[in-house]
């Protein structure tokens, strides 16, 4: 048996050697010519760099992710009156709210939790308990499916719908016909004896669906305007302006004044930086999630370089005129698993 004066004795000892260790790494520092130096320091970042990379590894594989948030292929295609109310300045319309103040209406709806397990997808779940995906989206605010990790806390309501904070000018009347439901089932699901409400009043409507906007936002298929200006020529077969031949456009012109600035129009990895005298000029590949790829080309100036990782919305380069142009603008092309698609198909928003 170790009595205390053994332990402290051995505890000083071990300080001892510790403080020895470290004392001889520094001596061995300084009589190391820089040559000797520089080589320790190479293998510190390389040990840093591979210990970085384990981490984000890690945690990249407790995300919650797959193609099983992807829309029936029938919800693809964007109404005109969907590209009126996605601006610049949307803030949050539909489900996607940030923050829902207290309200004096208490709903009929029961919700219970669920701890997302490895392994899961929203859409399993939502099949699990027969729940509509954007349901699970909206009654839980979620703004971006790929941050729900493993031991997240989610709410399955026992019905189909989506919360609402009533607005400024709303009534049940309005609500229900924007929501394209009975005003009766709005009445039941949030145990209202009359139809007066109030702004900041919390409600759920029971059977509404989620926006193809905000849905696309959560799953991370929304693709921004990369930049400004006017759509001078879109996808499809168009007159080539250089030989005057009919011939296929794979991407969409917009121009604008050289040194708009070009952003990236999801986040990604830069896969290709290059100059095309005959072609795109001054241009970028940005590889996304999902198999798609966008391309930026005829640029003035470009910002990123080839491995670089890109945010949503970061600027990448400025317009120009560079390749072959006949004025400044930018050809945006969206590629998905290496075939050319139409951006104003349901994937661009401005």
């Amino acid at each position: 048996m170790i009595n205390l004066n053994t332990r402290q004795q051995i505890s000083e000892h071990r300080k001892f050697k510790r403080s020895s260790f470290l004392k001889k790494i520094r001596i061995s520092l300084r009589s190391m010519n820089l040559r000797g130096k520089g080589f320790y320091l190479v293998l510190f970042l390389i040990f840093s760099a591979m210990t970085a990379f384990s981490v984000v590894e890690y945690l990249d594989n407790q995300v919650l992710r797959g193609d099983a948030f992807l829309l029936p292929e029938k919800n693809f295609l964007v109404e005109s009156s969907l590209l009126e109310y996605a601006s610049a300045e949307f803030t949050g319309m539909g489900s996607g709210i940030s923050s829902i103040q207290e309200s004096s209406i208490i709903t009929t709806v029961k919700a219970f939790d669920y701890e997302v397990k490895p392994g899961d997808t929203l859409s399993g779940i939502s099949k699990m308990y027969k729940i509509d995906v954007g349901t699970l989206i909206s009654y839980n605010k979620i703004e971006d499916v790929r941050r729900i990790w493993v031991g997240a806390n989610l709410k399955i309501p026992d019905i189909d719908g989506l919360p609402y904070v009533v607005r400024s000018g709303d009534s049940l009347e309005s609500i229900a016909e924007k929501h394209k439901v009975p005003l009766n089932d709005i009445l039941d699901a949030n145990n209202l004896d009359s139809e007066i409400i109030s702004a900041g009043d919390q409600l759920f409507i029971p059977g509404a669906r989620i926006s193809e906007y905000d849905y696309k936002k959560a799953t991370g298929t929304l693709f921004l305007y990369p930049t400004s200006g006017r759509l001078s020529s879109p996808f499809g077969y168009r007159t080539d302006p250089f030989t005057g031949v009919r011939r296929m456009h794979y991407g969409l012109d917009i121009a604008n004044r050289v040194g708009t600035d070009i952003k990236a129009t999801m986040a990604g990895t830069v896969v290709v930086v290059g100059d095309q005298p005959q072609g795109y000029g001054n241009y970028v590949v940005i590889r996304h999630s999902r198999g798609f790829q966008s391309l930026y080309g005829h640029m003035d100036t470009v910002l990123v370089r080839k491995g670089q990782r890109v945010s949503q919305g970061q600027k990448i380069g400025r317009m120009g005129n560079s390749g072959r142009s006949t004025g400044p603008h930018l050809h945006f092309s969206l590629y998905r698993n290496n075939t050319p698609v139409n951006p104003l198909n349901g994937y661009l928003y401005r």
